[in-house]
């Protein structure tokens, strides 16, 4: 009897403490937000923006998302929360009150990343409907007379699904839709389009590297210089040289699906440059007032033949931005913007400057920006009739 009193004592202590942690990782940081402190970005991507409540339905999402990337000790709380995941509850990591892990831990030990198969197993907009705005996007471009390249970026998951667990609850939904959305691609015979997912099984499979960061949501530099390559035959035929392509050994970066796990890690990765010694950076300029400076206009100039004339804008993610360092020194004059910072003026604007434009976007994102950003149906209307002015 008092051993079972001692135990049951244990527990409520056990309960009372676990709730004690709770309610801190609920609260304090709230109250240091109040108090005015600002926390830091710990994923791989800028942080949200908040320009309004003018977003309709979207715009509850977007503050909240705007508050909890901003909120101070956000990293001790995840690290916190995790902990009390995996120790407490046995469960893998998933912070801030989420059903399911963002994180999958595959064979091999590399991530996934959850919101992949939430994107395509709770789409948006349906893929025929994707498909088709992404078909007039390059097709309103194409027959302007400008040259158009357009990309999708695979998630990991649409790359390397043998690493994927067993078991896993969405597997089935995600291989139907994934490959639903790469069988319609393909078949769309939209202007511009490569197929990367089919480059990247193709190169993965002779070269047997993973062409993905273990630790990460993104490609790693031997996974870019795909892209970049494809990009540049396509725009400048003959133009790419394999030997200008040097390995660097291998560096570290930390994973995103770390800091989702809680616990960020030091990873290493294979590191790929591209060295062009006769070409030559004349100007790199920031175009607007983004706090992280991405969105920039790059002029070069090297011998005759040797860069991608004319004006290139190049609408990009967090995978085209890996890529920069190694796209950069094939173009005369590329404008890089991020999707995620549409402005349906400003982009139509960009697009008719332009001589050349470049479209990729990551898998798991295509929908949302397909729907109510750069392939809505108001901004390709819009466009449509810019490029039609003289």
């Amino acid at each position: 009897m008092h051993t079972q009193g001692a135990q049951a004592a244990r527990g409520r202590t056990s309960r009372w403490l676990v709730a004690a942690a709770s309610c801190a990782l609920l609260f304090l940081p709230g109250l240091a937000f109040v108090a005015g402190a600002r926390g830091e970005q710990i994923e791989n991507r800028p942080p949200v923006q908040f320009s309004g409540f003018d977003e309709g339905w979207r715009s509850p999402f977007a503050f909240g998302q705007f508050l909890n990337d901003r909120l101070p000790l956000r990293e001790r709380a995840v690290a916190a929360d995790a902990w009390m995941d995996e120790h407490v509850f046995s469960e893998d990591p998933a912070f801030g009150g989420n059903a399911t892990p963002r994180v999958i831990r595959g064979d091999d030990g590399v991530l996934f990343l959850a919101d992949a198969f939430d994107a395509a197993c709770y789409p948006e907009l349906q893929i025929p409907v994707v498909v088709s705005n992404l078909d007039r996007l390059a097709t309103i471009i194409a027959e302007s007379g400008r040259n158009i390249v357009t990309m999708v970026a695979p998630d990991k998951s649409s790359i390397h699904p043998e690493l994927l667990p067993d078991g896993l609850g969405q597997r089935e939904c995600f291989d139907v839709a994934n490959e639903a959305l790469w069988s319609d691609l393909a078949a769309a015979d939209i202007p511009g389009y490569y197929d990367l997912r089919a480059a990247l099984i193709r190169e993965s499979a002779e070269s047997r590297e993973l062409l993905y960061l273990r630790k990460d949501s993104h490609w790693d530099q031997a996974g870019s210089l795909v892209a970049v390559q494809q990009t540049v035959e396509q725009f400048a035929p003959g133009l790419w040289q394999d030997d200008e392509v040097v390995y660097r050994g291998l560096s570290e970066y930390t994973g995103d699906l770390t800091g989702f796990q809680g616990n960020p890690r030091v990873d290493q990765a294979p590191s790929y440059a591209v060295v062009r010694p006769d070409v030559r950076s004349v100007s790199v300029e920031q175009i607007d007032d983004q706090p992280d400076g991405s969105n920039k206009r790059y002029i070069n100039e090297a011998p005759e033949g040797r860069l991608i004339p004319g004006r290139t804008v190049m609408f990009f993610d967090s995978f085209g931005m890996a890529a920069l360092h190694q796209l950069v020194p094939f173009f005369e004059d590329i404008t890089v913007v991020r999707l995620s910072d549409f402005e349906a003026d400003r982009f139509a604007s960009l697009i008719s400057d332009a001589d050349n434009v470049w479209f990729l976007s990551v898998e798991r994102s295509l929908g949302n920006r397909l729907v109510a950003e750069i392939g809505s149906t108001e901004f390709l209307d819009q466009l449509e009739i810019v490029l039609r002015q003289p």
